[in-house]
């Protein structure tokens, strides 16, 4: 497997850069987060995308990410997840 998929709470992200060195990121981080369905890629990859650092089980896990899918609601989220046996991050 190349990529494990994660939902996760997620803040908007404007590019690549991050909240860090982006303005835009950094005012779109402000916002609200929502249960988002992320696929982090367990390899590098040749296209530019932000990073993230996850926890499996007891593995740490820092890769590049995309994201998929974000859900209205938690329960949306949790009944996907269900549905599709994706592990959720409530952190």
């Amino acid at each position: 497997m190349e990529y494990i998929e994660i939902i996760k709470k997620m803040p908007y992200i404007h590019c690549a850069r991050g909240a860090k060195t982006c303005v835009k990121c950094k005012e779109m981080e402000q916002k609200n987060k929502d249960f988002t369905l992320v696929k982090v890629y367990l390899k590098g990859t040749e296209i530019s995308r932000p990073m993230m650092e996850i926890n499996i089980g007891s593995q740490r896990i820092i890769g590049k990410y995309d994201i998929l899918k974000r859900f209205k609601n938690q329960s949306e989220g949790k009944e996907y997840a269900i549905k599709n046996k994706i592990e959720i991050d409530f952190s």
